[in-house]
C-alpha cells in the first residue's frame, strides 16, 4: 500500500540543527548515516588516526556515534595548546621531524597522551590507583593535577630545559618516558578492548600560526606511535582539511601519516538518505529511504529535479544539505505549501547563500584573515571569467585600500592569476570550467597539485555564492578601469554604529589593552569597560542592550553587565532555551584568583526575570578544581543554574577571532561543555 501522509506534514518536521553540537542526532541514532569514514571509526583495527574534512563534514557527528556505541570505552579532549605554546626554539629547528627537537615535542605529547588514558583509567575504576606500576606511580602528580594542556606546557619546558642545557642522560631518560609508560599499560590485561581518546575541534583554539603548525604536527606523529605502541588505546583526531594540507606540505616524513588518514567524504545518495532520515522521523508510517520519501515532501520541476537542485547548491556536505533543506520548509509552510516547490527553493536558496558565503569567510579567516573582503569584492560581476578577467580582477584588489589595511599579511602572496585561483579553489569558491564540464575541489585531494588550468579554461563562482554576492550569469573577459570594485550591496555583519574599519580598529585596541592593564583595584573600572566591549564587540548578533548594574561594595562602585539575550540560533538560543537566561549578567573581576563570594554573587541575579545564567570574567589564566565546586553547589541550590567562568585568555582569543573575521562560537562552547562536565 502507498503510503499518505497528512497534509499538514511539512508543519510537523523538525529537521534539525546545521551543528551537530545542538543537533538531534546526539539523542537519536537513527539518524546517523553510515559512511566509510564511519566505518573506519567504528573498527579499531583498520588503523585510522586523523578523520580530515571540512567543516559540517561530519567530524563531531562521528564522535557523538563513538561515544554512543563505546560508552565505556571512549573518551575526548579538546584540546586548547596550540595557542599557547611558546616553542622554545626557533621554527627552523622543529622543520625536520628526524631531528631532536622535535622528537622532543613528539614525545612529550605522546606521554602526555598516555597520561590522559591513565587518568581515564583510573576516573573509571579500570585501574587500582592503590596498586600502579612504578613509572606510572612517579607520574601521578602530572596525571592527576594536571589536565592535558598544562601537562604539556610543563613536559614540554621540562624536556627542553635539559636538551638547551646539553643535559644528553636527562634528555635521553625523558625521550624514554614514553615507552616506559606505554609498555606498563600494556601489561594489564583487564582493560577490555580498545579505549577511544578522541580528539576534536582543534580549530577552537587555533590561531594559523607556524607554532601551531607544529605543535599539530607532534601530536599527529605522537597518536600514530601510540596506536602502534600500546594494545588498548586509539587515538583519533578530527581535523579540517585546509589545515590537514598546510601539515601534509610542512611535514617531510609525511608519508607516516598519510596510511592513518581517512577523508569524510559524502556520496550524493548518502546525502540524500542524511536528509530523508530527518524528514520521515515525525511519522509512524514511514515511506522507504532511497528516493521514495524525498519524493513525498519536494514537488518536482519539469526543468531540474528537486534532489539535484538541492546538491548543486551544496558542497558535499550534510551540514549544507540541512540548512538549504530547512529553510526550504519554513518558506514552503509559509507559503502554505503542501509540498517544497521550485520557488520555496528559489527562496531559501538566497537566504542559504548569504549564510554560507559568511561562513566560508569564517571557514578560513585564521589562514588567511579578513578573506571576506575579497570574496566580497565579487559583488555585482559576473559568475565566470577568464584568466584575464582573474588577472584585471586582481590588479583592481591591488590598489583597494581595503584589502590593503585587513588582507596585507597574506594576500599578497597570491597576486598571480594561478596563486590566486589556486587558493580560491581550495577553499571551494571557484571552479574550472572547460567544454562546458565544471569541476570543484574534491575532498582528499592534495592542494599543493597542479591545477588542470589551460588558456580555455573559464573560471566559476560556485553556485552556492552566487546568489548573495549578486552576480550576473556572464563571462567576464576582462575588467576595464572604469569598473570599480564594491562593497555597498553586501550586508555587513557589524555592531551598531561601526563601519568596518573602526570595527577593526576598536577590537585591537581592546585587545591591547586588556593584555596591557594592571592587575587590582587601580585597574577594576577599566576592565569593566574592557569586558562591556567584549560583549558589544564580539557578541552582538546574539547580545543587545548592553547595560551597565551598578552596586557598592566596600566603598568601590562595581559595574557588572546586563544583556538581553535574542539570538536566534546558537549557543546563546540554547542558553536562553535551557536556563530561560532571556537576560544575561556579566561580572567582572580584575584578579586572578576567583572566592567563594564572587560566585554567590552571580548567583543574587538568578530569578525568573533573568534566568539562571550568569558569566564571570576574570584576570586568571586557568580554572581551579574548587571553582566547579563552588558552580556545582550555585547549581544545586538554584534549580540547575549554571556560572560560566572565562579566563583572561578566553577574552583574549573572543577578541582575536573577531579581528580575524571569525565569527564561530565554538570557543565559548568548549568553555560551556567544559563546565558542564566538571560538575556531572
Amino acid at each position: 500500500m502507498p503510503v499518505i501522509l497528512p497534509k499538514n506534514a511539512l508543519e510537523r518536521i523538525q529537521l534539525g540543527q546545521a551543528f551537530a553540537e545542538y543537533d538531534l542526532i546526539r539523542n537519536d541514532p537513527q539518524l546517523f548515516v553510515n559512511t566509510p569514514a564511519t566505518l573506519a571509526a567504528l573498527d579499531p583495527d583498520a588503523g585510522k588516526c586523523f578523520f580530515v574534512g571540512r567543516r559540517g563534514a561530519g567530524k563531531t557527528a562521528i564522535t557523538y556515534e563513538l561515544q554512543r556505541k563505546f560508552p565505556k570505552n571512549t573518551f575526548s579532549i579538546t584540546p586548547h595548546i596550540f595557542d599557547l605554546l611558546r616553542l622554545p626554539l626557533a621554527h627552523e629547528e622543529f622543520r625536520d621531524t628526524r631531528q631532536r627537537a622535535f622528537k622532543s615535542l613528539m614525545h612529550t605529547m605522546e606521554r602526555a597522551l598516555i597520561d590522559e588514558c591513565v587518568k581515564h583509567y583510573l576516573e573509571s575504576k579500570q585501574i587500582n590507583s592503590n596498586d600502579l606500576p612504578p613509572s606510572i606511580s612517579k607520574e601521578r602528580n602530572l596525571i592527576e593535577d594536571c589536565d592535558f594542556d598544562q601537562r604539556i606546557l610543563n613536559l614540554t619546558q621540562e624536556i627542553f630545559d635539559a636538551y638547551s642545557n646539553s643535559k644528553d642522560k636527562l634528555w635521553l631518560r625523558q625521550i624514554n618516558r614514553s615507552k616506559e609508560l606505554a609498555d606498563e599499560l600494556n601489561r594489564y590485561d583487564n582493560l577490555s578492548g580498545s579505549t577511544l581518546l578522541l580528539i576534536d575541534r582543534l580549530d577552537e583554539s587555533w590561531d594559523g600560526s607556524e607554532s601551531a603548525m607544529i605543535a599539530l604536527m607532534a601530536l599527529m606523529h605522537a597518536s600514530v606511535r601510540l596506536a602502534a605502541n600500546t594494545k588498548h588505546v586509539r587515538p583519533y583526531i578530527f581535523i579540517r582539511e585546509n589545515i590537514y594540507d598546510r601539515i601534509r606540505l610542512l611535514d617531510n616524513e609525511f608519508s607516516r601519516l598519510e596510511t592513518a588518514v581517512v577523508f569524510l567524504d559524502w556520496s550524493e545518495p548518502k546525502l540524500i538518505e542524511l536528509v530523508e532520515r530527518r524528514l520521515v522521523r515525525p511519522f509512524n508510517t514511514k515511506p522507504k529511504l532511497g528516493g521514495e520519501a524525498w519524493s513525498h515532501f519536494f514537488e518536482e520541476a519539469e526543468s531540474l529535479k528537486s534532489a539535484e537542485a538541492v546538491l548543486t547548491l551544496c558542497q558535499q556536505r550534510p551540514r549544507d544539505m540541512v540548512m538549504l533543506v530547512s529553510y526550504s520548509i519554513e518558506s514552503a509552510v509559509s507559503n502554505g505549501h503542501n509540498k517544497i516547490t521550485d520557488q520555496d527553493l528559489h527562496a531559501a536558496s538566497t537566504r542559504y547563500s548569504t549564510s554560507r558565503l559568511k561562513d566560508l569567510g569564517d571557514e578560513f579567516a585564521e589562514n588567511y584573515p579578513n578573506i571576506s573582503v575579497i570574496l566580497e569584492s565579487f559583488y555585482g560581476l559576473g559568475n565566470e571569467y577568464t584568466l584575464v578577467g582573474v588577472e584585471d580582477f586582481i590588479s583592481k584588489l591591488l590598489v583597494d585600500e581595503k584589502v590593503k589595511k585587513h588582507c596585507a599579511s597574506w594576500f599578497y602572496d597570491y597576486t598571480t592569476a594561478f596563486r590566486f585561483i589556486g587558493l580560491l579553489f581550495d577553499i571551494g569558491f571557484f571552479g574550472l570550467k572547460r567544454k562546458s564540464k565544471v569541476i570543484y575541489k574534491e575532498t582528499g585531494k592534495d592542494s599543493n597539485a597542479k591545477l588542470p588550468i589551460e588558456s580555455d579554461t573559464h573560471i566559476t563562482i560556485h553556485p552556492t555564492y552566487q546568489s548573495a554576492l549578486n552576480l550576473r550569469p556572464i563571462l567576464i573577459q576582462k575588467l576595464s578601469e572604469e569598473i570599480a570594485l564594491k562593497h555597498e550591496g553586501m550586508l555587513e555583519d557589524l555592531p551598531e554604529n561601526y563601519r568596518f574599519d573602526s570595527y577593526k580598529e576598536e577590537l585591537q585596541s581592546t585587545l591591547q589593552d586588556l593584555q596591557t592593564l594592571p592587575l587590582g583595584k587601580d585597574g577594576a573600572t577599566k576592565f569593566e569597560e574592557i569586558v562591556g566591549k567584549v560583549i558589544q564587540l564580539c557578541f552582538f548578533r546574539s547580545l543587545s542592550n548592553i547595560q551597565p548594574k551598578v552596586r557598592t561594595y566596600e566603598g568601590s562602585s562595581i559595574r557588572d553587565w546586563v544583556a538581553s539575550n535574542r539570538a536566534a540560533g546558537g549557543f546563546w538560543s540554547v542558553v536562553r532555551e535551557k536556563y530561560g537566561a532571556t537576560q544575561v549578567v556579566w561580572e567582572c573581576k580584575n584578579y586572578e584568583h576567583l572566592h567563594a563570594d564572587d560566585f554567590h554573587q552571580v548567583s543574587y541575579y538568578f530569578s525568573n526575570t533573568f534566568g539562571r545564567f550568569g558569566v564571570i570574567a576574570f584576570r586568571g589564566q586557568s580554572l581551579k578544581s574548587s571553582y566547579f565546586n563552588h558552580i556545582s553547589t550555585v547549581a544545586n541550590k538554584n534549580q540547575a543554574g549554571l556560572i560560566l567562568v572565562l579566563t583572561q585568555r578566553d577574552l583574549e582569543v573572543f577578541l582575536r577571532q573577531a579581528i580575524k573575521g571569525v565569527v564561530k562560537e565554538g570557543h565559548i562552547e568548549d568553555r560551556f561543555d567544559e563546565h558542564i562536565r566538571q560538575i556531572s
